[in-house]
């Protein structure tokens, strides 16, 4: 849910600023249907519980640019509380990691460093095949590389 709320963030902080400036690229990719982005079940509860009206209409809005929504499942289910045994990351990440997984999702785009970190060092074990990035690195990655090949 960061991704989709950072723009309302402090952008007078230098690597907020550049993760904005990334999700905007992405989100413009995404239109232009060269991305395809996964919506779940999680992001509409967490967008529920956000108190800015405005914001929680924007990210609403938003969200409609995803062609595929992962709905609650036995699946997804089985995989988080996996996920939640193997490390410590919380529950509602360890739903939003299962929820990409299950919607075959090649990367898991969050500007929570320290989760990126936990899932890259605590899941392997697991045999997910999402990978967690940064926006930041995602537009460096599969962007720029792109443009220079």
């Amino acid at each position: 849910m960061n991704i989709y709320n950072r723009c309302f963030d402090d952008q007078g902080q230098l690597k907020i600023r550049l993760e904005t400036t990334a999700i905007e690229s992405i989100f413009t990719l995404i239109e232009e249907g060269r991305f395809t982005c996964v919506w779940s079940f999680v992001l509409d509860y967490e967008n529920i519980l956000n108190p800015f009206k405005e914001r929680r209409q924007v990210v609403y809005t938003m969200s409609f640019i995803c062609r595929e929504s992962v709905v609650p499942s036995p699946d997804v289910h089985r995989l988080s509380k996996e996920i939640m045994q193997r490390t410590n990351i919380d529950s509602r990440d360890a739903l939003h990691l299962a929820s990409a997984e299950v919607g075959i999702c090649k990367y898991f785009v969050t500007c929570d460093d320290r989760l990126i970190k936990a899932i890259k060092t605590r899941t392997g074990e697991i045999g997910l095949k999402v990978k967690p990035i940064n926006p930041i690195e995602l537009v460096r990655k599969e962007v720029l590389k792109n443009a220079e090949g």
